[in-house]
């Protein structure tokens, strides 16, 4: 569905910070935030584009596939950033001043676009794709089931529809080829993980953020290294301890890392527990460009080719 936002601003000196930034941004640009001027852009030329916003980098991908030819799409967040830890900056804030839609995630996770939205004037255009997905609670990590990932497609779809009419039946057509690609990469995962034997499907990670995937793909969550949904908590001595004798009591075959994580805890638990530690996997931001996780069905595909690998 799509909304726009045009609620007053009420911050501290950060969100001041953003104003006088956009301020200096839009009188450079000269860009306009009312919904009317995404479609009247696309209709005015042939060639024309659509501008899009996305707050991660899988959503990124998403809209990529979706829109095709017909928009230029940047990600606020890059390959490798955090986005629990994120803070805008001043480039983003112009990004979204000339952007014709803003895509996020939603669920907790990326709530910093909103002042960021806000601070861009008028009413601007922003879907939040994970609107019909089941969520696990206070689990934003939405796209590691890939049924997920359909309806965040599906999101798109109709969102660029509406901002972009003429070139509906072009997103009606990529989206199809796309949710397809999306069904074969869901069985892929499915007879992949029954590769391994059921009482070897066992995982522990680094943070709470594969829980859609555990749950989906029938493995079994033994715990992780930090007890919480964001990579910047920090876990007591007694939950590496108890982590520890858990990993050893279920016999647990790896420990499993993002790329984009430090691995000296794991490490360490790693070897008080006698077990390996995978540290390639992708999460909460894809790949750079070239690396097996540079798409959102790459980084699927490369973290259940090495997940069955480890567990093995």
């Amino acid at each position: 569905m799509l909304r726009t936002n045009n609620a007053g601003g009420q911050r501290g000196s950060g969100l001041l910070l953003l104003i006088f930034l956009f301020l200096l941004v839009a009188c450079d640009s000269g860009a306009t935030t009312t919904p009317g001027s995404a479609t009247a852009a696309v209709t005015g030329s042939a060639d024309a584009k659509l501008s899009i916003v996305t707050t991660t980098t899988q959503i990124r991908s998403m809209v990529e596939e979706v829109a095709g030819n017909r928009a230029k799409v940047r990600s606020i967040l890059t390959p490798g950033a955090d986005p629990h830890e994120f803070e805008p900056k001043p480039s983003d804030v112009q990004a979204i001043s000339q952007s014709d839609v803003v895509f996020k995630n939603g669920v907790g996770l990326d709530n910093w676009v909103d002042k960021i939205i806000i601070n861009a004037g008028g009413n601007r255009p922003f879907v939040v794709v994970s609107n019909g997905v089941p969520i696990r609670k206070g689990d934003p990590h939405i796209w590691f089931d890939v049924t997920s990932a359909m309806t965040m497609t599906r999101n798109i779809r109709d969102a660029l529809i509406q901002v972009d009419p003429p070139d509906a039946e072009v997103y009606r057509s990529n989206a199809d080829a796309y949710l397809t690609k999306l069904n074969t990469l869901d069985k892929y995962i499915m007879d992949q993980i029954a590769t391994v034997p059921p009482d070897q499907r066992k995982m522990v990670t680094n943070h709470d953020a594969f829980g859609y995937y555990i749950d989906r793909y029938g493995l079994t969550y033994v715990g992780s290294i930090i007890p919480s949904m964001s990579s910047d908590a920090q876990p007591s001595a007694q939950d590496v301890a108890d982590l520890i004798q858990k990993v050893r009591s279920e016999h647990v075959k790896a420990i499993f890392l993002e790329s984009s994580i430090n691995p000296k805890l794991a490490q360490t638990i790693g070897g008080d527990a006698h077990v390996k530690v995978v540290e390639t996997l992708y999460g909460d931001t894809l790949g750079e460009p070239g690396t097996p996780g540079a798409t959102y069905e790459g980084m699927m595909r490369y973290n259940t080719d090495t997940i069955v690998r480890a567990l093995k």
